[in-house]
């Protein structure tokens, strides 16, 4: 009897401890977050180290569940990433930007990996709902036994351990992301209106005093708080918003060595190169969109939240204050808190049967509805950063006549190649054949044995010569290519390899020629990739025509961490496709699958008569 109630006062002390941890969950969520925040605009020890704290005490839970409900919680943080290393040149890399520091690059890798650990939005998650459900769970504990000690270690370890796929779990954690997306949605829009303000101050104080020239330095901060809004927009709520930004037109000398800008010349090209940068900041429309969604995205952001404060108004007061206070009473003597508050509130709170039912239904609808608000905020964020019909239509124009140069440029070193391969392969061979057929002719009535010897050994210069010939030609069309179309050219090649190739293939006709050799090629290349670098064992094509747009697929089980920013290789890909307003889109996480989709609008020629599918 007596290690009876020893063990039942332990387990009523750990369920009040339980309790008593709970409480603080608000605080530690305020406190994580403005470790994110203040990590995010450049003070990363301060920020890494608040979040350091709130990690701390998620932790501190997790060996309590293990210790006390016998529940083994994983830590999923994922390591903090190296300090950046300079190139052969220098340089330090981050994305596809150079820095000649190394501060830069750390910073933004360390908010990324703070920012980006899906343990962040568990943690998050945890201290919002761990006041609620932990302390219920621990003031069980106190009254009800080591029973819900357990349950309070598999609730933390539902929680704060990496997610199983389950849909009706992955709708609610969905859900309380997007409402700490929505905070911070919320900062960033007090942020953006406060720095919208600021500049429009600015703008007109560099008018009135003559100092003009230096507003584009200015217009760089819309320009970053636009594309942190642009970059949130397409990561949160799935809304890809590229940039509309007229391109810089650096000026160049006249020929009597003057530089030009507008209509003003000068000698020094400092004084031109600002007067070309103000003036393309106040001509860019997409500069004053920027101003624009920085001064509205704290009223519309207001506008979007002001449902969910009165929803939280509900749950405070029906559920969370009035269900705490009647705990509360249980213990202390805590009186009617509400009683001078506003009748809604008072009545929420003094009619339990229907007030805490009201109040769960109002935390229900947050839930669900976090997600649509943020989807509604990045329409937003897109109705005015997104490029305007006329900016697409002036950037793709202007891609095609750079991918034309580009394709003018390739092509020209391809004639070059094929003649240098010429002169110094077919033509040299021939030479040399046409030598040794004239020698044998001599030969031939006084030394016959010799001019047969020269006669055989020129079969064999002919023989090598067409073979090179016919790789000469195989490499600027292959004649399957010409002969039976793309599928049969792509399976030929899939015969020329030794690992395991499938293509799937469904076109109803032939796609023009030129598409066909540059759709050739380009998967050539994605294969030889995929070989070369990847060590793929498997690899799989797929052909097809969708939306008026030829659409290949080329995937493989290699290694994976393939980017165009860093080979040639895709670089050239993307030019060659560009040359036809074609589309590279590349998949390839560090640890592969590899898969890239190349899309090329064109029309089909003669209708096929059936669909093919094989492997090779």
């Amino acid at each position: 009897m007596r290690i009876w109630a020893r063990q039942r006062a332990i387990t009523a002390g750990r369920g009040l401890a339980l309790l008593l941890l709970a409480l603080p969950g608000p605080l530690l969520f305020v406190l994580y977050l403005l470790g994110v925040i203040v990590a995010s605009i450049g003070l990363l020890g301060p920020g890494e180290w608040l979040i350091g704290r709130c990690r701390a005490a998620a932790n501190h839970s997790r060996r309590l569940a293990r210790d006390w409900g016998g529940v083994e919680v994983p830590v999923p943080y994922r390591p903090a990433p190296p300090d950046p290393q300079p190139d052969a040149e220098g340089w330090y890399r981050h994305d596809k930007a150079l820095y000649r520091k190394p501060g830069v690059p750390r910073y933004l890798k360390r908010v990324a990996w703070l920012a980006e650990d899906p343990a962040t939005d568990r943690d998050l998650n945890w201290m919002l709902l761990n006041t609620v459900a932990g302390a219920v769970l621990g003031l069980l504990a106190v009254l009800g036994g080591q029973i819900f000690l357990r349950a309070h270690g598999l609730w933390t370890r539902m929680l704060l351990s990496p997610a199983r796929p389950r849909p009706r779990r992955e709708r609610v954690l969905r859900g309380l992301h997007n409402l700490w997306h929505l905070a911070v949605l919320a900062l960033l829009a007090v942020v953006n209106l406060l720095a919208g303000a600021v500049l429009v101050v600015l703008f007109a104080l560099a008018h009135v005093l003559g100092a003009f020239l230096w507003w584009p330095w200015c217009n760089r901060g819309a320009r970053l708080l636009a594309g942190l809004g642009r970059s949130l927009a397409e990561k949160w709520s799935g809304v890809a918003i590229g940039e509309a930004y007229l391109p810089y037109v650096a000026p160049v000398p006249t020929s009597d060595g003057l530089y030009r800008a507008g209509r003003r010349l000068s000698k020094s090209p400092r004084p031109a190169i600002m007067r070309a940068r103000y003036r393309q900041a106040m001509t860019d429309p997409a500069s004053w969109r920027d101003l624009l969604w920085l001064l509205g995205d704290a009223p519309v952001t207001a506008a979007l939240l002001a449902p969910l404060a009165v929803l939280c108004w509900v749950f405070g007061w029906g559920f969370w204050i009035s269900f705490w206070v009647r705990v509360g009473a249980l213990f202390f003597d805590v009186g009617r808190p509400w009683a001078e508050l506003p009748a809604p509130a008072k009545w929420l709170a003094e009619t339990p049967l229907l007030g805490i039912p009201l109040g769960l239904a109002a935390g229900a609808a947050v839930v669900a509805l976090a997600p649509l608000l943020v989807r509604v905020h990045g329409r937003w964020t897109g109705l005015l950063l997104a490029p305007t019909e006329k900016t697409r239509l002036a950037q793709r124009v202007r891609r095609l006549a750079e991918t034309r140069a580009d394709a003018t440029e390739a092509e020209d070193t391809q004639l070059r190649r094929i003649e240098r391969d010429l002169h110094d392969g077919a033509q040299a061979r021939l030479i040399a054949l046409g030598l040794k057929l004239a020698a044998a002719e001599q030969l031939l009535d006084s030394d016959p044995q010799r001019a047969r010897e020269l006669l055989g050994e020129s079969k064999a210069e002919s023989s090598q010569t067409l073979t090179e010939l016919r790789a000469l030609v195989r490499g600027i069309r292959p004649p399957v290519l010409t002969e039976r179309g793309l599928v049969d050219a792509v399976r030929a090649l899939a015969l020329d390899l030794s690992v395991r190739i499938e293509v799937a293939a469904d076109l109803p006709g032939r796609c023009p020629s030129a598409v066909e050799a540059a759709a050739y090629f380009v998967t050539r290349e994605l294969v030889t990739n995929a070989l070369k670098h990847a060590g793929a064992d498997t690899i799989r094509v797929e052909l097809g025509y969708q939306r008026e747009a030829l659409r290949i697929v080329v995937t493989d089980d290699g290694v994976g961490g393939a980017a165009p920013d860093r080979g040639s290789g895709l670089r050239g890909i993307r030019r060659r496709l560009g040359t036809f307003d074609g589309t590279l889109h590349l998949s390839s996480p560090p640890g592969g699958p590899t898969r890239a989709t190349m899309e090329i609008p064109c029309a089909l020629s003669s209708p096929k008569t059936s669909s093919s599918s094989g492997t090779d």
